[in-house]
């Protein structure tokens, strides 16, 4: 029974000498950091147009309504893929057909025609025939360019372009920020990337009118732009 109670007397000075000694122990000191944010651009060349090209018959019968619009719509695909452009890339986005009414006060529920529209979609893989396309439907018969909208195909590059200056901006501020805390980046604790996808250029309808010359359509594709943003802890030296 006293060997019991020696032995725990024992075990509790053990405990108290190694609680003693621990709150003796200087705290472990966290090493300083410096947060800042880098931004960057890449730039891209567009190598691909999407032409939303719209034809709209109107007729007092339905029926002329929608075979003007389809012999018309046939004219469009015709004069476009006669400048290389495959079927494939050649496609219907929106069909509408509605009546038209009379608006005379006493005539409001009278159907006066009807309306077609047809929206077609054409990717053009060579942008240097994005104005000849345009040109050539509009020749066919077509009646609006809806949009045009250029884009490249190959992001990869571009991103990683963003990045890697982003990267650089965020160490240029810290290394301006670090020097004249008087310290030295050792080390990095943590980094997040926040990057944003590839803007294409796109031109309305109004924009195309404005482009359109009376010898043939001028567009320029410009370039195109992707932004990333990061975040990175650098790690100063105590």
């Amino acid at each position: 029974m006293m060997n019991i109670k020696r032995m725990a007397f024992v075990l509790l000075a053990l405990l108290l000498l190694l609680t003693s000694v621990a709150a003796a122990a200087p705290a472990a000191k966290n090493p300083p950091t410096l947060s800042v944010d880098g931004e960057g651009t890449g730039i891209a060349a567009p190598d691909r147009a999407t032409v939303t090209i719209v034809v709209t018959t109107q007729a007092t019968d339905a029926g002329k309504a929608q075979n003007d619009n389809a012999w018309t719509t046939e004219q469009v695909n015709k004069a476009i893929k006669a400048l290389g452009i495959e079927a494939k890339d050649i496609q219907t986005n929106n069909y509408s057909f509605r009546p038209n009414y009379r608006t005379a006060e006493n005539h409001r529920n009278e159907i006066s025609g009807y309306t077609v529209n047809n929206s077609i979609i054409v990717i053009v893989r060579d942008i240097n025939k994005t104005g000849k396309v345009i040109d050539a439907a509009l020749g066919a018969g077509a009646n609006q360019i809806h949009s045009l909208d250029f884009t490249a195909s190959n992001t990869q590059a571009v991103r990683k372009e963003a990045l890697m200056k982003a990267v650089q901006d965020a160490r240029d501020k810290a290394d301006v920020l670090a020097k004249g805390l008087g310290k030295r980046i050792v080390g990095i604790q943590n980094v997040s990337e926040s990057t944003g996808y590839l803007e294409s250029r796109r031109y309305d309808n109004a924009m195309l009118v404005a482009a359109k010359s009376a010898a043939a359509t001028t567009i320029e594709p410009g370039s195109l732009s992707l932004t990333a943003r990061v975040h990175i802890d650098y790690i100063l030296e105590n």
